[in-house]
């Protein structure tokens, strides 16, 4: 008689059944996305969604709220794959859903546009075959991107060590993988526009110089209840301050190591604490959502002056930084955001010979784009911190580098994006 199946076959067969589920059902959906190709349109209905839809933010965001008070003639819907942001976009009294229930579904077949900030995942990739996809994208690109940067895909050619059945699953998953095709972006400048048509291997015809929806928030807007935020707001309820510091560095996930950004460059709490008290300031650190090797939580205590916030406690930054005093950041291309309020900059590019060299190449010298004093670690950063209070020596810099990737520099890049996809239409 056999006996029990060996613990080594018993693998092998569930990993068979999830192997063949898997194609099966990617099949499956790939077959819907054809439908969805010839499905007829509304060219009134748009869905958003941004970060693979985990978040209600970024440039997606700020378009959506523009729509929904300046346009009724539209029907703009918030897809999401995060229940709670559902919920919470339908008791304000917006339409939102979840991206794979039946109204996802549903509307995603429907909508005439898909607006996304980073990719299709952001929506319902499944469902919007037949839609025009407009990839408003995260901001301006300090570090190069898609196609251009040459890092990013050598780390991945290195992690396709694959078994042969990895490598026809592989095979099989691009085959039945819908093809990415996007019908506009956007850009800040010529010089941008060019940047995101190189790195997207797109036509310049594809590519409009609008500004970002999401830095309409840094202005006095009409389409926006409040400018407010709400994060520093219950801070306000803990202590007392008058200045805000924000230290919002990049991802770094292709480095290969856990990554150290406040011990080793001598962040010390006793020390940090006591100089926020007698500038009586707080300190915001947030990380990227990207990046899984630094962990602020484990590195840094919160205390009543120094904060961290996760993703659902400050899912959006422009909020923040609008009441930033003082902007800390590394290689992140939120300081271009940054640069349309003319304050302080500190960069603290403690890493800089290793980001470059094993995470992500940049689009220009460092220096040349970088409008404020360089930090080589964190008592140099407290201390450059009132220097430019005491006097800003880096204005006439800032205020040339945001003409260079500016064209605008108004509250009104949200309707110049909409006038672009309603002539897509």
């Amino acid at each position: 008689m056999m006996g029990k199946t060996p613990r080594g076959m018993r693998r092998i067969l569930l990993y068979a059944i999830h192997y063949v589920s898997d194609i099966i059902r990617r099949v499956l959906l790939y077959a819907i996305y054809f439908v969805s190709c010839v499905t007829p349109r509304n060219s009134n209905i748009w869905v958003f969604g941004s970060w693979q839809g985990g978040k209600f933010s970024d440039n997606s965001k700020y378009l959506f709220l523009y729509v929904k008070r300046e346009h009724p003639e539209i029907r703009p819907i918030w897809l999401t794959h995060n229940a709670r942001i559902a919920e919470d976009l339908n008791r304000e009294g917006y339409e939102a859903y979840k991206a794979l229930s039946v109204k996802g579904w549903l509307y995603s077949m429907r909508a005439g546009c898909a607006i996304v900030s980073g990719s299709i995942i952001d929506v319902n990739i499944y469902g919007i075959g037949g839609a025009k996809i407009v990839d408003l994208f995260h901001g301006v690109p300090l570090k190069k991107i898609e196609y251009d940067d040459k890092i990013q895909a050598f780390a991945a050619r290195r992690k396709q060590k694959m078994s042969r059945l990895d490598k026809v699953r592989a095979y099989l998953e691009k085959k039945v993988s819908p093809p990415i095709r996007y019908d506009i972006f956007i850009a800040t400048s010529e010089e941008i526009k060019d940047i995101m048509r190189s790195g997207f291997r797109v036509s310049s015809n594809q590519v409009y110089i609008t500004g970002l929806p999401r830095n309409d928030a840094l202005f006095d807007t009409t389409f926006l209840d409040s400018n407010r935020c709400d994060y520093l707001d219950n801070i306000r309820n803990r202590v007392e301050f008058r200045e805000v510091y924000a230290y919002l560095p990049t991802f770094r996930d292709a480095l290969k190591q856990q990554l150290d950004l406040f011990g080793k460059y001598h962040f010390e709490v006793d020390k940090v604490q006591q100089f926020l008290e007698r500038r009586n300031a707080v300190l915001i650190i947030k990380g990227h959502r990207a990046d899984r090797k630094l962990n602020v939580l484990d590195a840094i205590e919160e205390s009543e002056r120094i904060y961290h916030p996760t993703d659902d406690e400050l899912p959006d930054i422009q909020p923040l930084l609008k009441e930033t005093d003082i902007l800390i950041t590394d290689y992140s291309g939120v300081y271009f955001d940054y640069l349309l309020l003319n304050r302080p900059i500190i960069f603290a590019p403690f890493d800089i010979e290793q980001y470059i060299k094993e995470s992500r190449e940049l689009n220009w010298d460092y220096d040349e784009v970088t409008p404020g004093p360089k930090a080589k670690d964190w008592r140099e950063v407290f201390s450059l911190i009132e220097e430019e209070l005491r006097e800003d020596h880096w204005r006439e810099e800032r205020e040339a580098v945001c003409r260079r990737f500016n064209k605008f520099m108004d509250n009104k890049s949200s309707e110049r994006v909409f006038n672009v996809v309603k002539e897509l239409r």
